[in-house]
């Protein structure tokens, strides 16, 4: 994401959110439905299939 210009954190440092995407991206290529329950949902939607925690049932 950087390289198109949308930092997600500083240049410096280890963005927590990419890596908790980058899991939940290996569990979905394993067969997996995942959800990332978050209250960040427009960052993290960017990456995999995030909802308020609210939203999911």
């Amino acid at each position: 994401m950087r390289q198109t210009g949308k930092a997600t954190a500083d240049p410096k440092s280890l963005d927590g959110d990419v890596i908790l995407a980058a899991q939940a991206k290996i569990a979905e290529l394993n067969g997996n439905q995942v959800i990332v329950a978050t209250t960040n949902v427009k960052h993290l939607s960017l990456f995999v299939d995030a909802r308020e925690w609210t939203d999911i049932e």
